[in-house]
């Protein structure tokens, strides 16, 4: 089922790739990342299957430099084909903040969003006992080593997913929705399916969360405050408070996150 699952995904991708070049809302590179990222990579992410924790636990350092690697490639491509889009807005959203006020401040705001949104949903999971994944116990970091590596892949999620979902694929769409918001706010959601590994509280965690770097973003007009604070918030989340926003599993749990009752 998983396999037919693929490959419909694959199938959809590539009749919408075709769907955005003959509306010419992008060149063939463009259209196709453009759809991988809306439909193929999203299908993906809910039909697998993560490894298991107890090999994460084994070689959490490897697990972050394949994941910063794809990521890296991801952010790369993104901004190679947002500034190949036909409309000046595109590139606009990688113009740097001017003065430090602008980039810093509002970089600082979107962060303490961020961090309010995960302990709001703290308190909800503390009310409903809605659990975790397993999975997202067992990849955070312990080590030094393990933290040094995990410290390179905030860094590039950060850059890669913002300049994905809060920049390329919100201007790829800006023809068909008229306003940066109205794309981003898809974008969001497909980026919380990206988390599925999360279970569906992580699901929609992210989702909020990419709303508000989106808001970041229709804001100032660029970016890098929202790839700043994106950073940040990984940093936090992994470095600092991971005991305090994951808590103790309940017992008896299976900690998947998957019931909402």
């Amino acid at each position: 089922m998983r396999i037919g699952q693929a490959l419909a995904g694959v199938g959809g991708t590539a009749a919408l790739a075709a769907f955005f070049m003959v509306s010419g809302l992008g060149g063939a590179i463009p259209s196709l990342l453009a759809a991988a990222w809306l439909v193929a990579i999203p299908v993906l992410a809910v039909i697998g299957e993560p490894p298991p924790t107890e090999q994460i636990r084994a070689d959490r350092a490897a697990v972050y430099k394949g994941s910063t690697v794809l990521l890296a490639v991801a952010g790369l491509l993104a901004a190679w084909a947002l500034a190949r889009l036909p409309h000046p807005a595109a590139s606009a959203l990688l113009a740097w903040p001017p003065g430090t006020a602008g980039l810093v401040g509002p970089a600082i705001l979107l962060t303490a969003a961020g961090v309010l949104v995960a302990y709001g949903f703290r308190t909800l999971s503390r009310r409903f006992g809605w659990q975790e994944t397993e999975t997202v116990r067992a990849i955070m970091p312990e080590t030094r080593r393990e933290k040094g590596a995990f410290a390179v892949l905030s860094i590039a999620a950060g850059f890669s997913e913002e300049i994905v979902f809060r920049a390329f694929l919100p201007a790829f769409l800006l023809p068909w929705t008229g306003s940066y918001l109205a794309g981003a706010l898809p974008a969001a959601g497909v980026f919380g399916f990206l988390h599925a590994y999360q279970g569906r509280l992580g699901i929609v965690r992210t989702t909020v969360i990419g709303v508000v770097m989106a808001v970041g973003v229709a804001w100032t007009g660029s970016v890098w405050p929202s790839v700043f604070a994106h950073a940040a918030l990984d940093l936090l989340f992994g470095l600092v408070l991971a005991r305090s926003l994951l808590g103790e599993p309940r017992a008896g749990a299976a900690g998947e996150g998957a019931s909402w009752t």
